[in-house]
C-alpha cells in the first residue's frame, strides 16, 4: 500500500459576482459553508460576501480531528469572488506514513467539488504531500502515488479529471490532471519544507494565477455556446435569403414579356408586400446575429486580457523566487497553459469571427438588394398611377370644356319617345358625343406626350419613353449591379 506524509488539499474556487441571479451569486458561499459545517465543530453559517477583501483575508481556521484540520481565506478579484480552502493533516508524528486511502476522509460526499452553474468559473485543487519512504523515488513510483491520491480523493470516476502531464516545479515532480476545456484542474505535488516555504511566498500571485486561468477557460467555454447560437441564427438568415431570392427572381422577370421563364399568375402587389415583410424579418434577425457576434468578440477580448494578466502573475512568481525573467523554465508547469492552450483558444475564436463576419456582409447585400427592388417597384406603381390620373384628368377637363361650350347652343328640350324615321340627333346628344371625343383625343395626346402610349409597330400601354432614373448608389458593387438589372427589366427593349 502506498504511503504519504502530511497530505494537504488546497481548493482554489472562483465565481462571478455581478450576475442578477441571487441564488447563483450566493452559491460559492453555500459551498464554503457546507465544508465548514462538515469539518468544523462550529455548525452555524458564517461565510458571506462580507468576508471578502483584497488581498486574501486573514485565515479562518478549524480543527476536525487529530488527523484533519483546515482553514479558509477569501478574496475579491475584479468582477469575481474567490475562496482558498485548505483541508489537510497536521504535521504530527501520527500523520506520517498515512495510506493514500486516508484522503477519502477529506472529500466525504464529494464536498470538495462545487456544482457547475452559470456564474461558476472553476476550481483548482492543489494536493501536496511529503514522503520519507524513499529518498530518491522514481518518476514512475511518484506517478503511481499521484494517481492513487487522485482516485482516493475523487472516488467517482465521473468527477475525476484525466491525466494531463507531469513536469517539475522547484526540482520536484508535479502531476497535472485536467483538460484544456475543463473547469476542474488538479495538481499532485511532492514537497519538502523548503518547497513549502517557497509556496508560502507566492500565496497571493498563485491564487490570482489560477483565477486568470479559469477566466480564460470560462470565456472559451461560453464562446462555444455562442458559436452554436450563431450557427443556428446563420442558418435561419440563410433560409430567409434563399426565399427572398426566389421571390426576387419572380418580380424581376415580370418586366420581360418575351421571357419564356416569366412566372405566371404572379401578383406584383402581393410580391411587394411579401418582400417588405421579409425585409423587416431579415433586419430583426440581423440584429440578433450582430449581438451574438459582438458577444463572441467580447469573449475574445476577455481571453486576451486575462492571458496578459496570467503572464504578469508568472513574472511576479518568478520575481518572488528570484528567477530571471528571460528564463522561466522553472515555471513550465504553469507556462504550458498560456503557451499552448491559450493560443488554441484565440485561434479558434478568431476563425469563428472571420467566418461569421461574412454573414454580416451577406445580410447587408440582401437588405440593400431587397430595399432597392421594393423602391423600384413602388416607384413604378406610383409613376403609373400618376400618369393615369394625369391623362384622365386632362381628358375629362377637356371634355368638360367642350360640354360647357356646346350646351349653350342647346335650345330644345329632350323628349323621350320611340325614334321615328326622319328624326335627327338631339343637340344634347351631339354635345355628349363631342365631349367623349374630346376626352379620347386629348387623353391620347397627353398619353403620347408622356410616353405612356407609344406607336411603334404595335401598342405598348403604360411604358416609359424616357430613360430610367439613376438608382441610388450602394457601398457594395454587387448590390449596384443587381439594382440596375432590376431597373432595366422594367424598361422595354430599345431594339426589336
Amino acid at each position: 500500500m502506498l504511503k504519504i506524509d502530511h497530505p494537504q488539499v488546497y481548493i482554489y474556487s472562483y465565481q462571478l459576482s455581478q450576475k442578477s441571479s441571487k441564488t447563483a451569486a450566493n452559491y460559492i458561499w453555500t459551498w464554503a459553508n457546507s465544508l465548514w459545517q462538515h469539518f468544523s465543530p462550529e455548525k452555524e453559517l458564517i461565510f458571506s460576501q462580507a468576508n471578502l477583501g483584497y488581498p486574501l483575508t486573514r485565515v479562518k481556521k478549524f480543527s476536525h480531528s487529530n488527523q484533519i484540520d483546515g482553514s479558509f481565506k477569501f478574496c475579491r478579484l475584479d468582477d469575481s469572488e474567490g475562496i482558498l480552502a485548505r483541508i489537510g493533516s497536521p504535521e504530527t508524528d501520527e500523520n506520517k506514513n498515512l495510506e493514500t486511502t486516508q484522503l477519502q476522509q477529506f472529500n466525504e460526499n464529494n464536498l470538495l467539488v462545487a456544482d457547475n452553474y452559470e456564474d461558476w468559473l472553476g476550481q483548482t485543487i492543489f494536493i501536496t504531500y511529503k514522503s520519507q519512504t524513499y529518498q530518491n523515488p522514481t518518476k514512475q513510483y511518484l506517478g503511481q502515488v499521484a494517481d492513487d491520491c487522485l482516485k482516493n480523493l475523487f472516488p467517482q470516476a465521473s468527477v475525476r479529471p484525466s491525466f494531463c502531464r507531469n513536469t517539475e516545479l522547484l526540482d520536484s515532480p508535479i502531476f497535472e490532471y485536467s483538460s484544456p476545456k475543463s473547469q476542474l484542474q488538479v495538481f499532485v505535488y511532492l514537497v519538502d519544507d523548503e518547497i513549502e516555504e517557497k509556496l508560502g511566498q507566492i500565496l497571493q500571485p498563485l491564487f490570482e494565477l489560477f483565477y486568470h486561468r479559469h477566466k480564460i477557460t470560462k470565456a472559451f467555454l461560453d464562446s462555444r455556446i455562442n458559436h452554436t447560437l450563431l450557427k443556428q441564427e446563420y442558418a435561419k438568415i440563410d433560409g430567409t435569403i434563399a426565399s427572398l431570392e426566389t421571390r426576387i427572381a419572380e418580380v424581376t422577370q415580370l418586366g420581360q414579356p418575351n421571357n419564356p421563364d416569366n412566372p405566371k399568375n404572379v401578383d406584383i402587389d402581393e410580391s411587394l408586400v411579401y418582400l417588405k415583410s421579409q425585409l423587416k424579418e431579415l433586419l430583426l434577425e440581423s440584429l440578433t446575429y450582430q449581438r451574438l457576434l459582438e458577444c463572441l468578440e467580447d469573449f475574445n477580448n476577455t481571453i486576451n486580457i486575462h492571458v496578459y494578466n496570467y503572464q504578469e502573475k508568472l513574472s511576479q512568481i518568478g520575481n518572488k523566487w528570484e528567477i530571471p525573467t528571460e528564463d522561466l523554465t522553472t515555471l513550465t508547469t504553469f507556462k504550458f497553459f498560456v503557451d499552448r492552450n491559450c493560443p488554441y483558444f484565440q485561434r479558434q475564436i478568431q476563425g469563428d469571427l472571420g467566418y461569421f463576419k461574412h454573414g454580416t456582409d451577406l445580410i447587408k447585400i440582401a437588405v440593400d438588394l431587397v430595399a432597392g427592388i421594393v423602391d423600384i417597384e413602388q416607384a413604378e406603381i406610383d409613376r403609373s398611377l400618376e400618369r393615369t390620373i394625369q391623362i384622365l384628368g386632362t381628358g375629362l377637363g377637356a371634355g368638360g370644356i367642350v360640354v360647357s361650350a356646346v350646351s349653350a347652343y342647346v335650345e330644345r328640350d329632350i323628349v323621350f319617345r320611340i325614334p321615328q324615321k326622319g328624326d335627327v340627333l338631339h343637340p344634347a346628344i351631339v354635345s355628349l358625343v363631342w365631349s367623349l371625343l374630346a376626352v379620347l383625343v386629348v387623353s391620347g395626346f397627353v398619353a403620347w406626350i408622356n410616353g405612356a402610349w407609344k406607336i411603334k409597330g404595335n401598342f405598348r400601354w403604360f411604358r416609359r419613353q424616357s430613360e430610367p432614373p439613376r438608382l441610388p448608389d450602394s457601398q457594395s458593387a454587387p448590390v449596384n449591379d443587381s439594382l440596375r438589372q432590376a431597373a432595366e427589366v422594367r424598361s422595354p427593349t430599345e431594339q426589336e
